[in-house]
């Protein structure tokens, strides 16, 4: 249920502009607007909303999708040329899946069906402003802590603009000074390895080797220079050029090289990686950023290098692809657009279909997307847990009506969350699944992390009934004791040896010694990615119990 005086309290300091061609509708709308926002403009059509939003910016915009002159899609087009942060819902009586994916491919924060249902209307409402209040409250919190500092809190700002363990003035002071005092380039030093002086001496002994590199760059430069993020430090140039920056990173490689730092007892040797960036007319802050992602493509290669920061940045390009998959998967998740395909895994012995595999797929509008795209964002952004939940929830509401076995993957990070157990069984009594029905395919250095915590719900599982299945098994590390050990039920030998196995003399070896294992073990093995006709028989004839890829079927959206 909605908190309306709390949903007011929050939009009471936001302004609003809705915009639809319905008169009546705009009317009731705008009625409930009004109470709680603090200033509400109003549009008939996108063309006029537009030319109101370049005269007067708001913080919140609401707009029907089907209108005259201008629609709801080609507005939010227009707004995010102006500003790609704009915060938009937009209303709609239709419900049709490619209208809603249209709707979040434009990037809109939320979506209220028509006729407008008062709880759907707040409930968008209140998850926007909410957002928007976060970004807010960062977005202005220095100024907001400037306009409080008076001087009694001077102690304060110094501790705020200060690193504490060098003197040197940090990130958020080389934030400040770059509004008033313009650099053209700069350069950002790296210690290489400085884990592994704080792992090896301690880290007392890692602050005192980061007072003595501030030391010594003061001695090599009378640019001023900052503390940045844990081992890196900051050169803010002033009336530079490109070939004197370079001249600079050169001087400070060369000269780092032969000197010995004394931290306690002993002396230690260090090299950087180093960042050059050059600074436009147009970069409103300092792209810090970008000195950073300079080193990173550069330690790609090897350490101890300098390198400058190049648009088409390869780990940049990384990181926009894993944000942009974080937000189509956070979606997918909203708007149910996740969804199991089934693909076939038939017994050798009888060639008939014995048990389904369940794999993630997103559907948008008529694409499938598959998980090589999407799992790695999810993962990063802390959403695969969410991604398992949505397919045990999926799949075993299509088993409940299917006595055949199904799989679904588990990952580590389902492990570290420690939920699998209550919430197996709970949607086992749900859909009236017993336990035995469902096999859970890990990976084969899933516990890796934690040991002990893993295999204690591997074996609670196993105990219950629930099948254990090592994916891949062969890929990584094969620790043949660990799975005499937890008493697997299946081992899916990994798709790369099936794939070349009529080819490749290795692979077929590796096979071989895994089914030998298996057979001897009481283990049942299942073959992945079995392409063609050959590959099928060479599998059976080495006495592996099971088979799937797309020689027996691609994955179905059904089971059969």
């Amino acid at each position: 249920m909605y908190d309306v005086k709390k949903i007011s309290k929050i939009c009471s300091r936001f302004s609003a502009l809705l915009i639809d061609d319905d008169e009546d509708a705009r009317g009731e709308v705008e009625s409930i607007l009004t109470h709680l926002f603090s200033v509400v403009l109003v549009a008939k059509d996108g063309k006029e909303a537009l030319e109101i939003y370049k005269r007067k910016r708001v913080d919140i915009i609401i707009t029907d999708l089907n209108m005259p002159k201008m629609d709801g899609f080609e507005l939010t087009q227009a707004v995010r040329k102006i500003n790609q942060k704009q915060k938009i819902i937009v209303m709609s009586a239709h419900t049709e899946a490619d209208i809603i994916v249209k709707a979040i491919k434009s990037g809109v924060d939320g979506y209220i069906l028509k006729p407008i249902n008062a709880s759907q209307m707040f409930e968008a409402i209140e998850k926007t402003v909410v957002s928007l209040k976060i970004e807010k409250e960062n977005s202005f919190y220095q100024e907001e802590l400037e306009n409080r500092v008076d001087n009694q809190a001077k102690e304060l700002i110094n501790q705020l603009e200060y690193d504490p363990i060098t003197g040197l003035p940090n990130k958020q002071k080389l934030h400040l000074d770059f509004i008033t005092s313009r650099f053209n380039d700069g350069i950002l030093l790296n210690i290489d390895n400085f884990s592994h002086i704080n792992c090896s001496y301690g880290y007392d002994n890692g602050d005192l080797l980061l007072k003595g590199v501030a030391s010594f760059l003061k001695q090599i430069t009378h640019h001023t220079i900052y503390k940045g993020i844990g081992d890196e430090f900051f050169i803010a140039l002033e009336s530079s050029s490109a070939e004197k920056s370079l001249k600079l990173a050169q001087e400070i490689k060369k000269k780092v090289y032969t000197k010995r730092f004394k931290i306690g007892s002993i002396h230690v040797r260090i090299t950087f990686s180093i960042g050059i960036i050059s600074i436009n007319d147009n970069d409103i802050s300092i792209p810090y950023s970008k000195a950073q992602l300079a080193i990173m493509d550069m330690r790609k290669v090897h350490k101890n290098v300098i390198g400058h920061y190049q648009p088409d940045s390869k780990t940049e390009q990384y990181q926009q692809k894993m944000h942009e998959w974080a937000h189509k998967t956070k979606l997918a998740l909203d708007f149910d657009l996740l969804i199991p395909y089934y693909q076939p895994i038939i017994n050798l012995a009888t060639n008939e279909i014995e048990k389904y595999e369940c794999l993630a797929r997103i559907i948008e509008q008529e694409e499938t997307i598959f998980p090589s795209y999407f799992i790695e964002a999810a993962r990063i952004a802390g959403m695969v847990t969410d991604i398992t939940r949505r397919m045990i929830e999926k799949s075993f509401k299509t088993f409940s009506t299917c006595n055949k076995e199904f799989s679904i993957n588990i990952t580590d990070d389902d492990f570290k969350e420690g939920y699998l157990v209550d919430y197996l069984l709970e949607h086992c009594e749900k859909h009236n699944i017993h336990p035995s029905q469902v096999a859970l395919e890990v990976l084969e250095n899933i516990s890796d992390y934690d040991l002990q915590h893993a295999n204690f719900q591997m074996e609670k599982l196993k105990n219950i009934g629930f099948k254990i299945a090592i994916d891949d098994f062969g890929a990584d590390s094969s620790n043949f004791a660990r799975v005499q050990k937890l008493q697997i039920d299946y081992l899916k030998i990994d798709g790369s040896f099936i794939k070349d196995i009529a080819l490749n003399q290795n692979s077929m070896i590796i096979v071989k010694t895994i089914v030998f294992y298996a057979k001897h073990s009481g283990v049942n093995t299942i073959a992945e990615f079995v392409h063609d006709e050959e590959t099928y028989k060479i599998i059976k004839e080495l006495g592996i119990d099971y088979a799937q890829g797309y020689y027996i079927s691609e994955p179905l959206k059904d089971i059969l």
